[in-house]
C-alpha cells in the first residue's frame, strides 16, 4: 500500500513538472506570434493552453483524492500542498499565457511599434529565465536556485516600467490600439514571472518545513543552506530522472546529461480542433479562482512520515 501511493505521488510530481514545461512551450509560442504577426502560431498557442488548463484541474482532483484516500503527514503532505498551490499558479500563467495568444490575433496586420515589440522580445527572454530556474529548483530540490529567484526577477519588472517609456515617445502615426494591447502582454508577462517566483517561495516549505521567505534565504551560504532541509519521502524522489528529461524540454534548463528515452507529455493539437475557438469575443480571460488552502498543521515538522502505512 506504501509503495502504491509513493509511485502515486511520483505521478503526480512528473506531470506537474511536465504541465511547467508545457506552460514554458506555450509562452515561448504566444510571445512569438505577437512579436513576428503570426496568426497560425497564436491559434496552436490558444489551443494548446486550454489543453493545459484540463490538466491542470484534473491534477488538482487527484492530488485532493489522495489527501482524502491516505491521510498523509509531514513531506508526503507537504508536497501535495506544493503540487496543488503550484497547480493554481501554472493554471494562471496558462491564462496569461492565453491572453499574450489573443493579443497577438488582436494585432495580426497591424503596424505594431518596432520598440515595443523589442522591448516584449526582450523580456519575455528575462520571463524564460526565471521559469527556466524555477523547474531547475523544483527538479533538483534546490534551495540555492529558489534563493535566486528574486534577483532573477527583478530585470523582468525594470523592463515592464521601459513599456510606459516608450509609449509616450509614440506619435500620431503609430498605431496606439495596438501599442496598448503590446503593453498589456508586457504587464502578462510581468505576472507570469511572479507566479513563478511564487512558486519558488512554496518550495522552501516543502523542502524546509519552516515558513521562510526567499529574501531570507539569499544572505545564507552553502552549509547554512543546507542545515534548513527536512527529511524528505520517497515520493519527493522517486523516478527523479523522468522528472530531469521533462524539465529538459524547458529550452532555458541544463540539468546534467541529457537522458534518451520517451517522454510522456501534452500532445500537440490540431489546428483544425478550435477553429470557431479562436474566433471568439475579444475579452480577456479571467483569472481562475483560487482553491481552498490544505490544513498545514500536519504537514509542519521534517520527519518524512506519510500516510498510507
Amino acid at each position: 500500500m506504501r509503495e502504491l501511493f509513493d509511485h502515486q505521488l511520483a505521478e503526480l510530481r512528473q506531470e506537474l513538472i511536465s504541465i511547467y514545461a508545457d506552460v514554458d512551450i506555450e509562452l515561448h509560442d504566444a510571445v512569438d506570434a505577437l512579436v513576428e504577426d503570426d496568426k497560425a502560431k497564436a491559434k496552436k498557442a490558444k489551443i494548446a493552453t486550454r489543453d493545459i488548463d484540463q490538466r491542470c484541474a484534473d491534477l488538482e482532483d487527484k492530488a485532493y483524492n489522495l489527501i482524502v484516500l491516505q491521510q498523509p503527514v509531514a513531506s508526503d503532505l507537504r508536497l501535495l500542498q506544493f503540487i496543488i498551490y503550484v497547480d493554481f499558479n501554472l493554471a494562471r500563467m496558462s491564462n496569461h499565457a492565453r491572453n499574450i495568444a489573443k493579443t497577438a490575433k488582436r494585432c495580426h496586420g497591424h503596424v505594431v511599434p518596432g520598440q515595443l515589440l523589442d522591448l516584449l522580445a526582450s523580456q519575455a527572454h528575462l520571463v524564460y529565465r526565471v521559469l527556466g530556474a524555477t523547474a531547475e529548483a523544483i527538479v533538483e530540490s534546490d534551495l540555492g536556485t529558489a534563493s535566486s529567484l528574486p534577483e532573477l526577477d527583478q530585470p523582468v519588472d525594470v523592463i515592464y516600467k521601459q513599456f510606459f517609456k516608450a509609449f509616450a515617445s509614440l506619435g500620431p502615426s503609430d498605431d496606439m490600439d495596438a501599442a496598448t494591447r503590446v503593453i498589456m502582454a508586457a504587464r502578462m508577462l510581468e505576472r507570469i514571472s511572479d507566479n513563478s517566483v511564487e512558486v519558488g517561495g512554496r518550495l522552501v516549505f516543502l523542502l524546509t518545513g519552516r515558513r521562510r521567505s526567499l529574501s531570507d534565504l539569499a544572505s545564507l551560504d552553502e552549509d547554512e543552506l543546507e542545515d534548513l532541509y527536512a527529511a524528505r519521502g520517497v515520493g519527493l524522489s522517486l523516478d527523479i530522472d523522468k522528472d530531469e528529461r521533462l524539465a529538459d524540454q524547458i529550452p532555458e534548463v541544463a540539468l546534467g546529461q541529457a537522458v534518451v528515452g520517451p517522454v510522456a507529455h501534452l500532445d500537440a493539437p490540431t489546428l483544425e480542433d478550435d477553429d470557431d475557438d479562436f474566433d471568439d469575443d475579444d475579452d480577456f480571460d479571467e483569472p481562475v479562482e483560487p482553491v481552498e488552502p490544505v490544513r498545514q498543521d500536519a504537514a509542519e515538522g521534517g520527519d518524512a512520515d506519510g500516510g498510507a502505512e
